[in-house]
């Protein structure tokens, strides 16, 4: 009875993706393909950051993220923020970018532009669309890019026998200095990570990434394209968040506020990557003046390296100490070699490293650092006279 029922019971008929999502076929002289069009004005806030943060954004920002000189003219009100959904997400030749979702600024609006194939014909009409667009700019930001969009799109290129027009772009991949930023403190630098963590924006009913090949591949065989209008919206939303999670790293740098001690160090360290030390030794003195932990040891023994560096000994054996006092291992282990090269007091220096390896934080057992404190042990001991000691 059940099955006879199912037999009689009429199919779901397909909806064609142009009658889920508003767009329009573009015709040029490879084809035919489909563009969704959209705007917000820069007003609008995605989650807890406005986009009119481009309008203020510093463009120092960039290089005191990156550490790379030729972006200290990077401007984000200038820059396409573009994301791809492919048909696979290992890449290699036979993976296509069957969307291209591009945002900019263009006066007191943020556009954003879908590409998108609706079969595998439709992809040299795509590129060559999507090729007019990308000429107008010369600065570019993605999210792991670097790694996979752009060496994907630079392939299928080359395929369809063009070259990819923002080749020689000035290329902002958000995702190393996103890392630098927050990784302390959040356990994943996803951007879907970020963005709730961040700017506080739950998507709800998301299509998880893994997901979305086959969802396509499903499209072509079917062309119903209920499923595939999420995936359209879920590109939609990675581009908004993109373009508010660069605004936001770059105010981070610009305010120095970081409420959280693991977020001053993960700023402190990104000053001293660019030689602004002032600004670096300020967030790591602000993890200093908070609860003992983890990067508190740590900022201590940068702080410590700095006065070294400088000729500031003095100053280098009080951060030392005091990191050594709270269990810091590698604070015992430039005490003692302090001790050992400096002051000459080879029973500190002893002391010291036997504390090591049994202190609150002691040193990992294996690799070089343990390796390298138990020669500094079995020297001192000769030095001092003793007989060594089996580890």
């Amino acid at each position: 009875g059940r099955a006879v029922a199912a037999e009689r019971a009429p199919s779901r008929r397909p909806v064609p993706i142009e009658e889920l999502i508003q767009g329009e076929r573009v015709e040029n002289e490879r084809g035919e393909f489909f563009l969704v069009e959209g705007d917000v004005h820069l007003d609008f806030r995605h989650g807890e950051v406005s986009l009119s943060r481009f309008q203020t954004v510093s463009p120092e920002s960039p290089f005191i993220l990156t550490g790379e000189s030729e972006f200290s003219s990077f401007d984000l009100s200038r820059a396409v923020f573009l994301d791809t959904e492919t048909t696979g997400l290992a890449g290699g030749t036979g993976t296509a970018a069957f969307l291209v979702g591009v945002g900019f600024v263009d006066g007191d609006r943020f556009r954003l532009r879908q590409y998108f194939m609706r079969d595998y014909h439709e992809e040299a009409a795509l590129l060559r669309g999507l090729a007019e667009e990308l000429r107008g700019f010369r600065h570019l930001v993605t999210f792991n890019g670097r790694v996979f969009d752009i060496p994907l799109l630079e392939a299928r290129y080359r395929l369809n026998r063009d070259r990819f027009p923002l080749a020689d772009a000035l290329h902002f991949d958000l995702l190393p200095p996103a890392r630098r930023l927050w990784k302390e403190r959040l356990e994943s630098c996803r951007l879907q990570s970020l963005e709730s963590a961040l700017l506080g924006v739950m998507r709800q009913g998301d299509v998880p990434g893994e997901d979305i090949p086959q969802i396509y591949f499903d499209y072509v065989r079917t062309r119903d394209g209920r499923a595939l209008a999420r995936v359209l919206d879920h590109n939609r939303i990675d581009i908004l968040s993109l373009a508010a999670l660069s605004a936001l790293a770059c105010q981070w740098v610009e305010d120095g506020s970081a409420d959280d001690p693991r977020d001053a160090y993960s700023l402190a360290r990104v000053f001293e990557r660019v030689a602004l030390h002032d600004r670096s030794e300020e967030q790591y003195r602000r993890v200093l003046a908070s609860a003992p932990s983890g990067v508190r040891n740590a900022s201590l023994l940068r702080l410590a390296d700095r006065a070294r560096r400088n000729g500031d000994l003095a100053r280098a054996v009080d951060l030392w100490q005091e990191a050594a006092e709270h269990g810091e291992w590698l604070g015992l282990r430039n005490l003692a070699i302090h001790h050992e090269h400096r002051s000459h007091d080879l029973e500190a220096a002893l002391r010291l490293v036997e504390r090591a390896f049994s202190g609150r934080e002691p040193v990992p057992p294996n690799g070089k650092a343990a390796a390298d404190l138990r020669r500094r042990r079995e020297r001192l001991k000769r030095k001092l006279g003793k007989r060594p000691v089996e580890s």
